[in-house]
């Protein structure tokens, strides 16, 4: 806006000193023209005077002393030229030419004014002084004329004889224009460009510009309501996006992220230091399934991906985002069904959920394995009694040996009878409806001895010892749960134990988080479980060693039932194992446990 304004004001300032050039030098040549005209008059009528007084003998004796004393300029008296001419034209004296050699002047058109009207003037180049002249003539009495004539100077000659003065004026007035109309844009613009949109006065400087003030204010107005609303829902939808599980991701056409939450970078694993804002989604994750996932939905295809990253599973649902074209027919648009494709030109970019589905993979792992597991441990005592009965059935057995089959099928349908209530124990445990017996107050340390009494054939056969250590801690709960905790921990000890190893039961009440807790350690010298299985023992049907399962026996439930019947008491459970060396595992339960 400043160069428009200087660039018009300084060419305006130009225009304006051309044109004030130009009548300047018009009024000059008026001015001259008439002073030259007012001159020749002025002399001519002395130069008559003397010529009517003194006769041809004036001209003769005419000098430069009779201008001086008759008040004519010097300054022409070079310039002018004095002619005599008769009444019929024949010349008489010329001040410059011989008047012999001069023509006829009758029919010159200032000598023919004069002697018709007494005077005349006439402008016209003069081949004898080679210039442009101004001629005036008076007619004397005796009709003879008198012309005096003088150099003229042209509107071209009065602009060279000008050109340098008028040049440096020229260039000082283009100079004191370009600064005139820098300081003038300046302070023209300066109170539009100081101007307070908001709250300044309208009409501190220009009452022309208060109508478009007005509705710029008006505008501005709308503008902030426009941009509180979608601060307001900015936020909503940041508050919204951070307090998801879910990773979210938005992108462009060009795959570069516009906005994401922090649950996505979580998930994906990403730097929590770095702000992913404009860059490509590539800089998340470079795992094909997801980079695969955005391709498809850029290219109008709406995706879903599994995404592993470590030990964690992760479903990403890719979806693009459409501009509707406006100028498609509606009543087509809802008639046809929808697809899970859309063009690519109508596509503006894409957004991704990524959802954590670890658990519920797991969730499905250990139903499959359960099912597997219960089916394969049901199987096989199925198997071996139905076996022994056929061969029963088809008297292949000898009377003498039928005791020992007996036993076989008692063991087997024990063994079974003993999956069937652990499973149907489980069940129970997962529906938190177990509460068929009351809760009461329980001694640890009686307890702990009646299933020392259970496991002595065990131990027996084992050739394992089971020492009861500590005090005795009363605790409310589930007698039946809690004396299965105890069984299936010293169970273990026993069959995972080493020949002449021992199992220590140690009982001792704690405070943890300023609540009373009641410890039960059980701790083995067996062959101990290795650092990865560790976390994975409490599930069903979890065994370290798989072969050596039959020949040690057992349904794979127990330390399953122990983890469930702690955390229904609200306890928890730690296991400190060395390979080949022991196990420890510490079971703490509040002592005040109330059953809900």
């Amino acid at each position: 806006m400043i160069k428009r304004i200087f660039k018009n004001t300084f060419w305006v300032s130009m225009a304006t000193l051309f044109i004030a050039y130009v009548i300047i030098v018009g009024i000059l040549y008026d001015y001259f023209d008439h002073q030259i005209k007012t001159e020749l008059k002025t002399e001519a009528e002395y130069i008559a005077c003397g010529i009517e007084s003194v006769g041809e003998e004036y001209l003769e004796s005419f000098n430069q002393s009779a201008y001086i004393s008759n008040k004519v300029d010097t300054s022409q008296s070079h310039k002018n030229r004095i002619t005599w001419v008769d009444r019929d034209g024949i010349v008489l004296y010329d001040s410059n030419v011989d008047e012999q050699k001069m023509e006829n002047h009758k029919d010159r058109d200032e000598i023919r004014d004069a002697m018709e009207d007494g005077e005349g003037y006439t402008v016209r180049y003069s081949n004898t002084l080679d210039e442009q002249t101004i001629y005036y003539a008076v007619g004397l009495t005796d009709g003879s004329v008198l012309r005096v004539s003088s150099a003229y100077n042209t509107v071209i000659s009065i602009i060279i004889a000008m050109l340098q003065p008028t040049l440096f004026l020229v260039l000082l007035i283009i100079i004191v224009s370009y600064f005139m109309s820098r300081n003038v844009a300046k302070r023209i613009v300066a109170p539009i460009n100081n101007m307070d949109l908001n709250y300044g006065e309208m009409d501190e400087e220009y009452e022309e510009l208060v109508p478009l003030l007005k509705r710029i204010r008006k505008q501005n107005i709308l503008i902030d309501q426009q941009m509180e609303d979608l601060k307001t829902q900015q936020a909503k939808f940041q508050a919204l996006t951070e307090h998801m599980r879910e990773g979210f991701l938005v992108l462009d056409k060009k795959e570069n992220v516009l906005s994401y939450n922090v649950a996505a970078v979580e998930l994906l694993g990403a730097s929590k230091n770095i702000d992913y804002t404009g860059h490509n989604v590539i800089n998340f994750d470079r795992q094909r399934a997801l980079r695969e996932a955005v391709d498809d939905a850029i290219g109008g295809i709406r995706t879903q991906r599994t995404l592993e990253n470590g030990d964690r599973i992760y479903r990403v649902v890719a979806n693009p985002i459409v501009i509707e074209d406006v100028v498609k027919d509606e009543t087509e648009d809802r008639q046809a069904p929808k697809t899970d494709t859309v063009p690519s030109d109508q596509v503006e970019g894409a957004i991704v959920i990524i959802l954590d589905e670890t658990e519920k993979e797991k969730r499905e792992q250990l139903r499959r394995e359960f099912t597997s597991n219960v089916s394969h441990e049901l199987k096989t005592p199925l198997t071996s009694i139905s076996g022994v009965a056929e061969i029963i059935m088809n008297g292949i057995v000898k009377p003498e040996d039928i005791p020992g089959f007996a036993k076989n099928i008692y063991e087997e349908a024990g063994r079974l009878i003993d999956l069937v209530n652990d499973i149907i124990f489980l069940s129970k445990l997962d529906e938190e409806t177990p509460v068929a017996h009351q809760c009461v107050e329980i001694s640890l340390l009686d307890m702990a001895r009646q299933v020392k009494t259970r496991l002595k054939i065990p131990c027996q056969e084992k050739d394992v010892s089971i020492h009861i250590i500590g005090e005795d801690v009363v605790m409310n709960g589930i007698p039946s749960m809690i004396e299965e905790v105890i069984y299936n921990l010293c169970d273990n000890g026993i069959k995972y134990n080493k020949k002449g190893g021992k199992v220590a039961v140690s009982l001792k009440r704690t405070v943890e988080h300023d609540m009373p807790y009641a410890v039960i350690e059980v701790e083995d010298t067996g062959i101990g479980i290795a650092q990865e299985d560790q976390e994975r023992v409490f599930e069903r049907f979890y065994r370290v060693d798989k072969s050596h399962s039959k020949a040690i026996g057992g349904t794979g439930l127990g330390l399953s039932i122990v983890k469930h019947v702690v955390m229904f008491h609200h306890g928890n459970i730690h296991i400190d194992s060395i390979p080949g060396e022991g196990t420890t595992i510490r079971v703490s339960l509040p002592i005040d446990y109330i059953a809900q």
